[in-house]
């Protein structure tokens, strides 16, 4: 069979069918080509919802749900469902082969920068397990390394460097303060969200933490400084150590992968502008789990993402919350203390603690001597 998804009229959906989420994509704003490509193959020029699309993937049907929202690009977002008559279970074997060949169809038809590479990612992110039976494994005969999971804010690059922004407009002391209570409102309503329940992006969250730094410092911003500040964000540099310390990692054999709280398109452009993209064969938003750290799921879908147990990879952070939780979902710990203060009182101390990741590199090999 030719494995090749074809595209079928929405008029011969099946009757009796029900369906079966299989993948959702709540914001194709990040992948614009894809959109582009949708809406060809579907003739979805109107301006809002159309009827859904339907593929025949070897004479299974899966129905492609196309979601608008207000004040985006339609479409906004795409579900993908495979439909099953009636009660019948859904193979799901053949639903993972199938949507494997649909996100092949979905990258060819892209084109641009998106790559088989940029589809074994993909399928990462989307926990695939057709995705990951393609990775290569480590040389027989041959243990492998525990993988690195890195945060990214604070403990490789500096969000607290805003305040260089923020001292174009105010003065450098009210600047000082507006970048420490930024911060730390920022963590706070990402604690609070998924204490709730709820989910906003992390660019949300950042914004409305901006908003409450302003007011609690008495400062003001002009519209054009603010979007700068805000876009300051997208251009953290790294601490001078970083660079140096992934360097080692990287030639004593350490998988390396990121881990944020950030959203896909904040993780895209620090990463870019900071020079550090390079150094990291996955890159995992809490977006997938619509959580926060320090919740458990988080830790698990970077485990699950990168098809290593829990239990052979560090959470390396400089933020002793995420240490915590990544030790309690059953990650190994290393913990980077810039500041040099005491550890959290609520968990076991790290299992590594730095003050550098260069320093971190010589603990680790410490550890296996």
């Amino acid at each position: 069979m030719t494995r090749v998804p074809i595209i079928m009229p929405a008029a011969e959906r099946p009757t009796g069918h029900r369906s079966v989420p299989l993948l959702v994509e709540p914001s194709l704003g990040h992948y614009p080509e894809f959109r582009s490509f949708l809406t060809t193959a579907f003739d979805l020029g109107a301006p809002g919802p159309g009827e859904p699309g339907l593929l025949n993937v070897d004479g299974r049907i899966y129905e492609l749900v196309f979601v608008a929202r207000s004040g985006q690009r339609f479409p906004a977002g795409v579900e993908i469902n495979a439909l099953v008559v009636g009660l019948t279970p859904l193979d799901e074997s053949a639903a993972d082969a199938d949507l494997w060949t649909i996100l092949q169809w979905l990258v060819e038809g892209a084109g641009g920068e998106w790559s088989a590479d940029a589809l074994v990612t993909t399928g990462e992110i989307y926990r695939i397990p057709a995705a990951r039976s393609r990775q290569p494994g480590p040389p027989a005969g041959k243990a492998r390394r525990e993988t690195l999971v890195f945060d990214l804010y604070g403990t490789l690059v500096d969000p607290l460097s805003v305040s260089d922004e923020l001292a174009r407009t105010l003065p450098r002391g009210d600047a000082q303060r507006v970048a420490v209570e930024w911060r730390r409102k920022q963590i706070e309503y990402s604690f609070r969200l998924t204490v709730m329940g709820r989910y906003e992006d992390f660019a949300w969250i950042t914004e409305r933490a901006l908003e409450f730094a302003l007011a609690e410092c008495s400062c003001t911003l002009p519209p054009g400084a603010r979007s700068a500040v805000m876009a300051h964000y997208s251009a953290l540099q790294p601490f001078a150590d970083v660079v140096p310390g992934l360097e080692m990692l990287s030639e004593a054999g350490y998988p390396t992968v990121l881990l944020s709280n950030g959203d896909p398109a904040m993780l895209r452009e620090c990463l870019e502008n900071s020079g550090l993209q390079q150094y990291f064969s996955s890159v995992i938003s809490v977006d997938a789990v619509r959580a926060f750290k320090p919740h458990p799921a988080v830790y698990r879908c970077a485990a699950d993402t990168i098809d290593r147990p829990i239990d052979e990879t560090r959470i390396v952070s400089c933020n002793s919350f995420d240490v915590v939780g990544a030790a309690t979902a059953g990650m190994r710990t290393a913990w980077i203390n810039r500041g040099g203060g005491p550890f959290d009182t609520i968990g076991d101390p790290p299992g590594v603690t730095a003050g550098s990741l260069t320093e971190l590199a010589s603990a680790l090999s410490m550890i296996e001597m």
